[in-house]
């Protein structure tokens, strides 16, 4: 077929020079010595085109009309996007199952209930100076300032441990 300019093209097909230029401005029709190949330019809205489009733009005598073009991205076909979704179903059955099982627990849960934790070891072992200073002061044996010390570090590991 012969080439047409953008204006012949657009009145052909029923579309405004404006939108024929966007086409051609996008990159989704290409020019040849400034002007527009018909077959190579729908063959190209047709591969860029939503399949479901075809579908809607069906006629009343039958005959499809030329679709146009969505996006340059690929469409899902709906067999592909079933699959995605039925998945994707499972997947989450299974987490919620592990969960409700005691396999899975919030990981948001498990961040707060470790700082909480390690906020009471910090805190705990942070208070030893305040609470032996004086008696170690005191103390002249370096075996009893070893012994209180590890006193104190094993009642405040045992009392970690009952929380």
């Amino acid at each position: 077929m012969a080439l047409l300019s953008q204006s012949e093209f657009a009145k052909r097909q029923g579309w405004s020079r404006q939108y024929v230029g966007k086409l051609v401005k996008s990159g989704k029709i290409t020019l040849v010595n400034g002007k527009v190949d018909p077959e190579q330019a729908l063959a190209a809205i047709k591969a860029q085109s939503e399949p479901s489009t075809e579908l809607r733009a069906k006629s009343q005598n039958g005959t499809i009309l030329p679709a146009s073009p969505t996006d340059s991205r690929q469409a899902v076909d709906f067999v592909t996007a079933r699959t995605m979704r039925e998945a994707f179903k499972a997947k989450m059955a299974k987490m919620e199952y592990e969960e409700k099982a005691g396999k899975l627990t919030d990981a948001s849960k498990v961040k707060a209930e470790a700082f909480r934790a390690g906020r009471i070891v910090r805190d705990s072992l942070l208070g030893i100076p305040d609470r032996l200073s004086d008696v170690l002061a005191a103390e002249e044996d370096p075996v009893k300032v070893r012994q209180l010390l590890m006193e104190e570090l094993e009642s405040i590991l045992h009392e970690l441990s009952q929380q």
